[in-house]
């Protein structure tokens, strides 16, 4: 089943135009097309184009409003012309000189930038630059979804990171002791589950960081608010960083690492991407200006090859 086309358009006719310096100028002007309109200095580019074209559009807009309506509107007067045809409500961006901001564009003057920075910072996909996938953050929920989906006898979700400073002397016991006051009682050791009083805190002394297990769990029905509180305790503790171990789903039948990230980054390469926010696409903002040229497009820079363009002499 084919969709049924759309209306056709048809393009403006204009007869007689005589606006200004135009002398009877008849034009047709087809639609969906990009006409550009040259010549001199007063050969009548702007009464064709603003006085005859967009007022005659302005004013017909204008006219199928109601009376309310059109007395806050500014209401053009009929250009002198014998006939336009086909005209569509129509828009028109003057050039004005009172701008001085060399970074204004036509975007910026006409306020649609603005919308563009939000649209950006709403539905913009941001991609890694090194591996080319879509970097997201890794809400509860999702993180929740993902898990209960699996199919695995136990899930482990051990934890990273220390936040508090251990003292020097014995770092890793110190680490454990801190965990052991807050609640927890195994680490993840090379892939196996081992109690505080099992592991050897010399053996672990190169390691900057210890896989805590937050809790182990049978996935079945009831364990979506086991499961939920297991992983806000280990976004917490890792600074919204988790992983969760499946036993016995990897390819060889081994157990099988989930990582999980609240933080803006790619899981793949660890990389940390900036938030997109309407300020990170606004050349005008140091916060998005290039760092090199501030958002101007050049940079005005010394060639001393042009200084000195003979080095040998004094």
């Amino acid at each position: 089943m084919h969709d049924s086309p759309g209306p056709r358009l048809r393009p403006i006719v204009i007869r007689g135009a005589r606006t200004h310096n135009l002398k009877s100028v008849d034009l047709t002007i087809a639609p969906r097309r990009l006409t550009v309109v040259t010549g001199v200095s007063g050969s009548g580019k702007s009464s064709l184009a603003f006085d005859t074209i967009y007022a005659e559009g302005q004013r017909r807009y204008v006219e199928s409003l109601s009376a309310y309506a059109r007395q806050f509107l500014e209401r053009m007067e009929r250009p002198d012309v014998d006939s336009v045809e086909g005209m569509p409500p129509a828009i028109a961006i003057r050039q004005k000189n009172s701008i001085r901001n060399p970074r204004s564009t036509v975007g910026t003057t006409t306020e649609t930038h603005d919308y563009l920075r939000l649209l950006f910072a709403r539905v913009g996909r941001t991609v890694c630059r090194q591996c080319g996938t879509d970097v997201a953050r890794a809400s509860r929920d999702e993180s929740q979804d993902s898990r209960t989906g699996a199919q695995g006898p136990e899930d482990e979700a051990p934890e990273l990171d220390l936040l508090e400073p251990p003292p020097p002397a014995d770092p890793v016991a110190a680490a454990i002791d801190v965990l052991r006051r807050k609640g927890f009682a195994r680490l993840l050791v090379d892939g196996q589950a081992l109690g505080f009083d099992d592991v050897d805190p010399a053996a672990l002394a190169d390691r900057t960081s210890l896989e805590v297990i937050v809790d182990r769990i049978r996935v079945d029905a009831e364990v979506r608010p086991r499961l939920t509180d297991a992983i806000e305790v280990a976004y917490l503790e890792g600074g919204g960083q988790a992983f969760a171990i499946e036993l016995g789903a990897g390819e060889d039948g081994g157990p099988l690492r989930h990582v999980f990230s609240e933080r803006f980054e790619c899981r793949r390469c660890g990389i940390v991407y900036e938030v997109p926010q309407p300020r990170l696409f606004s050349f005008n903002n140091p916060f998005g200006a290039c760092p090199t040229c501030h958002g101007f497009g050049n940079v005005m820079e010394l060639d001393m090859g042009l200084v000195v363009p003979d080095p040998t002499k004094t």
